[in-house]
């Protein structure tokens, strides 16, 4: 009996301790301290030097694309209609930046769980260690837009699988990331969740008209943090420098309220990249004007964004 109330006792101080450090602060892996928002850009090679020269600082990383099925874009550049990017751009050029990577799934979320691909995830595990430079990996990325056509169970064992895949193989420089496109889901976002121990950030994609309000709930209710993935005001090609400053006005204020701890903003002309020029969606470059670079300027400056010089003090990394 007494060895049961000691076990007992011990017991509830772990389960009790755990709770307590889940209140004193986010869950996940490499998250900032409160009122702190790490900068990312992208989103090929040009646009990301573009965006230094303007933000006048190395932000605190980049983003990239790559698919499991053909690991393009790590070590070579890759041209998916948007501009030439590649991880080894970012390595060589920005050194100890950190890296923000949408891995694509589309088609592949059977090989994924049946072991097929298993070679491709070491292969991007090794590329990963070798970087050295904390990694944020969007596993199939806006796992909710309808023309990926994800079915949410299979979605979430393939998440699971290549998380633990990686864990196998001791993979500690990676953080893992939910992303939701943050539109209209009928049946809701929770559907495609892997769980709290699989997933270290949450998500969203942040452009014209974003549907926030179903992850800030999910983000609180999982204590998670909460990055905005992909940036970027595509108000259109008739959008007047006004229409943009007030959207940008808006983001930096959601960024404030709500505490995101990451933004990655995409510097890009939508109208001049094959992939997008359909859309019209306008140039969402920093540079488009002198008024919107230094409304840019003015806000960026805050010390709540985290560009790579403070970078790794306030990770912890």
């Amino acid at each position: 009996m007494k060895t049961f109330l000691i076990v007992l006792f011990c017991l509830l101080v772990i389960t009790t301790g755990c709770f307590a450090q889940r209140k004193e602060g986010l869950t996940g892996k490499f998250v900032p301290s409160d009122n702190k928002t790490l900068l990312f850009c992208g989103q090929n090679n040009n646009d990301s030097k573009e965006f230094v020269e303007t933000n006048g600082k190395t932000p605190a990383g980049f983003m990239i694309y790559t698919s499991l099925q053909n690991l393009e874009g790590l070590e070579e550049d890759v041209e998916y209609g948007t501009g030439a990017m590649s991880g080894n751009f970012i390595l060589q050029n920005y050194k100890k930046a950190a890296l923000q990577i949408g891995l694509f799934l589309v088609g592949s979320l059977d090989s994924v769980v049946d072991g097929s691909l298993d070679e491709n995830i070491k292969k991007l595990g090794e590329w990963i260690t070798r970087t050295k430079v904390p990694v944020f990996l969007r596993i199939g990325y806006e796992f909710d837009f309808p023309e990926n056509n994800y079915d949410p169970e299979l979605y979430k064992q393939a998440f699971r699988y290549i998380v633990e895949k990686l864990d196998e193989q001791k993979v500690k420089n990676v953080a893992y990331v939910w992303h939701s496109y943050a539109s209209y889901a009928p049946k809701g976002i929770e559907q495609w969740y892997p769980g709290d121990e699989y997933v270290d950030w949450c998500a969203i994609s942040y452009f014209a008209n974003p549907q926030w309000f179903p992850m800030i709930q999910f983000t609180k209710a999982h204590n998670k943090p909460l990055m905005l993935a992909e940036c970027s005001p595509t108000l259109g090609t008739n959008a007047t420098e006004a229409d943009k400053i007030k959207w940008y006005r808006i983001l930096f204020k959601f960024i404030q309220t709500k505490d995101i701890k990451a933004l990655c903003y995409i510097n890009g002309n939508w109208d001049n990249q094959p992939m997008f020029e359909q859309f019209s969606w306008g140039n969402s470059k920093l540079d488009v004007s002198e008024n919107i670079k230094n409304f840019w300027l003015e806000n960026i400056k805050n010390e709540r964004f985290i560009n790579l010089d403070k970078l790794y003090k306030e990770i912890k990394y």
